[in-house]
C-alpha cells in the first residue's frame, strides 16, 4: 500500500512539474541579416508601413516556424537587396555567447555554409531552441567571406542609431510615407549625421502633451551594450525599449552633445565611434525651466566670468541662439494646439514682433559699429526681446 501511495505521488509531481514547465514558454532571439558590411539592406513589409534596413531582429518561441514568428511580429515579407549583386538564398549563422570578467557578453559568429535556404524554404523552418541569425547569401561574395575576424583587417564601420523614445517620425521616401520610432545606419568618418540619418526626409512627431526639446548624442562602446526582453533599471546605465520586449542596454555611455537642435544635428560629423542619437521630451513647463536655467547659466558667466571680449561675444551669441531656439519651439507647439484664426492672428503679430525686433536691435547696437562691443550688445538686446516673446508665447499656449 506504502508503495502504492508513494507511486501516486511521484506521478502528481512528475505531473506538476511538466505543467509549470510547459507554462514557461521559452523564447529565443531570431535575426535576419543582409550583411551589411558589403552594404547589403533589407525592405521589410509591415502591417502598417514598409521600411529599409541593415538587419531585423524578432522575438521567437522554439517550436514554431519562421514563418509564423513573423506573422506574429507583424512582418509581411522582407527582401534582400545588394546594388550590383545577386541573392542567393539564406544561410544560417551559430550565436555563440560568453560572458567576460567584466560581466559584458561578447557574442562570436559561426557560419554553417550549407544548405543555403530560399527564403520560402526558410519560411518553413522552426525556430530552433537558442539564438540564431540567417544572413544573406550575396552570389559575389564567397561564404568563407562571411565574418572575417577583425585581426583580418576586415573594418568595421560606425553605426548612428537614432531613437525618438516617446514620439515618432514621419518618414518620407521616395514612393510613400511611414511612421518609424527608430533607424540604425552605417557612418564613414568624415560623414554628418544629417547625409547618413536623412534628417531632411523625417519630421518629429512629439507625444501628446510633450514638445520636442533637442537631440543628445551618446558615445557607447559596442561590447558594453546588450539586448534585454525587460526594462533595466540601474544607476549608471542606459535602457531604450525599441519594441515590444526588446530594449537596448548601455552599461558604459558618455554624453558628447545634449540638446542639439536638428539644424546643429544635420552638420556633426562622425569621429570613428559608435553613437546613438535621443529625442529629448518635454512638457511646456519643463522645456521653459530648462531654458530659463541655462540663460541664466550664461547670463552669470557674462556678469561674474573674467572673459575677455571675443568669449563675452561668443557667450551673447550662445544666448541669443537659446531664445531663437525656444522661440521656434513654443511657434511650433502652437502651430499644433491653437484653433486656425488663432494660429492665423499669431502668425501676423508674430510678423509685426520680427519687424519691430530688427529694428529695436539695430538702434541699440547704433553707437558701437565697427566696435569690439558691437556683436555682444545686439545679441543681448536681441535675446532680451526674444525671451520676452517667448515667455508671453508660452503663457497664451496654458
Amino acid at each position: 500500500m506504502k508503495k502504492r501511495i508513494f507511486a501516486v505521488i511521484m506521478i502528481f509531481c512528475l505531473l506538476f512539474a511538466a505543467v509549470c514547465l510547459a507554462q514557461e514558454e521559452v523564447q529565443v532571439d531570431v535575426t535576419f541579416e543582409s550583411y551589411m558590411e558589403a552594404g547589403g539592406v533589407l525592405n521589410v513589409t509591415w502591417t502598417e508601413y514598409a521600411d529599409e534596413t541593415s538587419g531585423l531582429g524578432l522575438i521567437g518561441t522554439p517550436g514554431q516556424t519562421i514563418g509564423e514568428m513573423l506573422q506574429n511580429n507583424g512582418v509581411l515579407s522582407m527582401e534582400p537587396m545588394l546594388e550590383g549583386d545577386v541573392f542567393e538564398g539564406w544561410m544560417e549563422v551559430e550565436l555563440i555567447t560568453t560572458v567576460d570578467e567584466d560581466g559584458f557578453d561578447w557574442t562570436e559568429y559561426s557560419l554553417i555554409p550549407e544548405p543555403v535556404y530560399t527564403t520560402e524554404e526558410l519560411m518553413t523552418l522552426t525556430v530552433p531552441d537558442h539564438n540564431v541569425m540567417y544572413v544573406a547569401k550575396w552570389a559575389g561574395i564567397p561564404a568563407e567571406e562571411y565574418f572575417a575576424p577583425y585581426e583580418d583587417e576586415t573594418i568595421a564601420l560606425p553605426s548612428i542609431t537614432l531613437l525618438c523614445g516617446e514620439g515618432n517620425m514621419l518618414v518620407t521616401g521616395e514612393e510613400e510615407q511611414y511612421e518609424a520610432n527608430w533607424s540604425v545606419a552605417t557612418i564613414e568618418p568624415g560623414q554628418t549625421f544629417g547625409e547618413v540619418l536623412e534628417l531632411d526626409t523625417r519630421e518629429i512627431i512629439a507625444p501628446e502633451g510633450k514638445v520636442f526639446a533637442g537631440w543628445t548624442i551618446l558615445d557607447y562602446a559596442t561590447a558594453a551594450m546588450e539586448i534585454s526582453e525587460t526594462p533595466v533599471e540601474k544607476e549608471g546605465v542606459l535602457c531604450f525599449e525599441l519594441f515590444e520586449d526588446y530594449h537596448v542596454v548601455l552599461h558604459d555611455s558618455y554624453a558628447c552633445a545634449e540638446m542639439l537642435t536638428t539644424e546643429e544635428l544635420t552638420g556633426y560629423s562622425c569621429e570613428g565611434l559608435d553613437h546613438m542619437v535621443v529625442a529629448v521630451w518635454m512638457t511646456a513647463d519643463e522645456y521653459m525651466t530648462y531654458v530659463k536655467d541655462k540663460a541664466d547659466a550664461i547670463k552669470a558667466a557674462l556678469e561674474n566670468d573674467p572673459l575677455p571680449q571675443v568669449d563675452l561675444n561668443l557667450k551673447s551669441e550662445e544666448l541669443r541662439e537659446l531664445w531663437d531656439a525656444a522661440l521656434a519651439t513654443v511657434l511650433g507647439e502652437a502651430a499644433k494646439v491653437l484653433p486656425e484664426d488663432e494660429w492665423k492672428a499669431l502668425t501676423e503679430a508674430q510678423n509685426a514682433w520680427t519687424e519691430a525686433t530688427e529694428t529695436a536691435v539695430a538702434a541699440a547696437g547704433k553707437d558701437f559699429e565697427g566696435g569690439s562691443m558691437y556683436p555682444l550688445i545686439v545679441n543681448m538686446e536681441a535675446a532680451r526681446l526674444t525671451e520676452a516673446r517667448v515667455c508671453e508665447i508660452a503663457e497664451m499656449l496654458k
